[in-house]
C-alpha cells in the first residue's frame, strides 16, 4: 500500500487464559466488518503467549490489554514489553504502551492526576490493614475504601465517620486505595436551593471516551447512591420493572423521559470539561480511554477514573437499549474510534489507510 511496506496495524490483546476479556475489541471489528471498511484488511492480531510478534510490516501498535496491566497481568506485561522494545528500536508508534498501562492503579492514577493538576478525588494508597486508619485521618470523612486495582464497583465500602471503620473487614480489598467521596449532588442543591433538576435531586456520572486530543461522549447515568454504576443507575431500574406494569399503572414514566433526554443531549452535545479530559488521558502517558467525571453546578468537572481497557457491548446490549436508540450510537462511537485510528496512521510518513466509503 505505500513503498515502505509498513502498512499493518498489530493490536496486541490477552491469549487465552491470560488477563480478562471485555467484549469491545471484537465488536469493533465486528462494525468494521459490516461496513466492509478497507481499515480491517489492515488490522493482524496478536496474542500475548504466542510466539514472538513479526513487525516487519507493522506501522502502528495498539496494546488492547486490562489494566493495571503490570500489576494484574504481569506475563502480559512482560510479553508487551518485548513487542514494545522492538517497535521503539524500528521507530513503530505505539497506542497505550505497556508502562502506561500500568499507571492505572487508583492510587498511582490520583497521585499523577494530582501532581498534574487535574480535578480528582484526593487519595491514599493502603498495602496492609495497619496502614488505613492513617490513610483515612489523610483522606477524611467520608469515604470510600475499594481496591487499588479493580476498575469495577466490588468490595466498595462507603465510610461516613469511626463507626463505620470498626466494621470494615479490608483484607477482602487489600491492596486498597481510600478516597474521598465528594458529593456532587449536594452541591447543586447548595448553589440553589430552587434547582430540581435531575442534578440536584440525584448523583450523576458522566462518560467520554478520549483518543489523544479528541474526546467523544458516551453516557449520562443518575442514581440515588453516591457511586453510580450501570448496576444501581436508574435506567437499569427502570429496564428491571415488569413491562405490563409499567403500561398499566404508569410507573415513573415522566422521570424516565427526563432521564432519556438528559442522556440523549449528553450523547449529542459538546463535552463539558473536554480539555480537562484530554489533559487526564495525557498525564497517565496513555493515548486513549474511557473517562468518567462529573459536572459540577459551575460548569467545572472532577475526574474519577480513566479505564483504558473499557467494557462496550453492541448497542443491543444496552441497557434500554431501543428506548436510548443504542445500537445507533454504539456504531457512531465505534466509526469514530476507526475515524481517530486511520488520523494516526495518515500523521504517519509510512503508513496511509484507504478512507472508508
Amino acid at each position: 500500500m505505500n513503498a515502505s511496506g509498513r502498512n499493518r496495524i498489530l493490536f496486541v490483546t490477552h491469549g487465552p487464559g491470560r488477563g480478562r476479556n471485555v467484549p469491545t475489541g471484537d465488536v469493533f471489528l465486528n462494525r468494521l466488518a459490516a461496513k466492509s471498511d478497507p481499515l480491517l484488511k489492515q488490522i493482524r492480531i496478536h496474542r500475548t503467549g504466542d510466539a514472538r510478534a513479526d513487525l516487519t510490516d507493522v506501522g502502528l501498535v495498539v496494546f488492547w490489554l486490562g489494566d493495571p496491566l503490570m500489576q494484574k497481568y504481569p506475563a502480559c506485561y512482560l510479553d508487551a514489553m518485548t513487542i514494545a522494545d522492538e517497535a521503539a528500536d524500528r521507530g513503530i508508534r505505539m497506542l497505550n504502551h505497556p508502562d502506561a498501562l500500568s499507571n492505572t492503579t487508583k492510587s498511582v492514577q490520583a497521585g499523577i492526576w494530582t501532581n498534574a493538576g487535574v480535578a480528582s478525588a484526593v487519595a491514599a494508597p493502603v498495602r496492609n490493614s495497619l496502614e488505613l486508619p492513617g490513610a483515612i485521618a489523610r483522606v477524611g470523612f467520608p469515604c470510600i475504601v475499594r481496591s487499588d486495582q479493580e476498575h469495577a464497583q466490588r468490595h466498595v465500602a462507603t465510610l461516613f465517620g469511626q463507626q463505620d471503620v470498626l466494621t470494615l473487614d479490608s483484607e477482602d480489598i487489600l491492596p486498597a486505595v481510600v478516597l474521598h467521596l465528594y458529593d456532587i449532588r449536594e452541591e447543586y442543591r447548595q448553589s440553589d436551593p430552587a434547582d430540581h433538576s435531575l442534578f440536584s435531586r440525584y448523583h450523576h456520572k458522566a462518560r467520554a471516551f478520549v483518543i489523544g486530543d479528541r474526546v467523544m461522549a458516551s453516557h449520562l447515568f443518575f442514581s440515588p447512591e453516591r457511586i453510580v454504576g450501570l448496576s444501581n443507575c436508574l435506567f437499569q431500574r427502570e429496564a428491571s420493572r415488569p413491562r405490563t406494569m409499567a403500561r398499566r399503572f404508569g410507573y415513573h414514566q415522566a422521570l424516565l423521559s427526563e432521564l432519556l433526554e438528559a442522556d440523549e443531549a449528553y450523547f449529542k452535545g459538546p463535552v463539558q470539561g473536554a480539555s480537562e479530559l484530554v489533559a487526564a488521558v495525557k498525564a497517565l502517558g496513555l493515548d486513549f480511554a474511557a473517562v468518567d467525571y462529573s459536572i459540577q453546578p459551575d460548569g467545572r468537572i472532577i475526574v474519577w477514573e480513566a479505564n483504558p481497557y473499557f467494557w462496550l457491548p453492541d448497542g443491543k446490549a444496552s441497557v434500554l437499549s431501543r428506548r436510548r436508540n443504542a445500537v445507533a450510537r454504539v456504531d457512531q462511537t465505534f466509526d469514530w474510534f476507526a475515524a481517530c485510528i486511520k488520523t494516526y496512521c495518515n500523521d504517519l510518513p509510512y503508513l496511509s489507510v484507504v478512507a472508508s466509503t
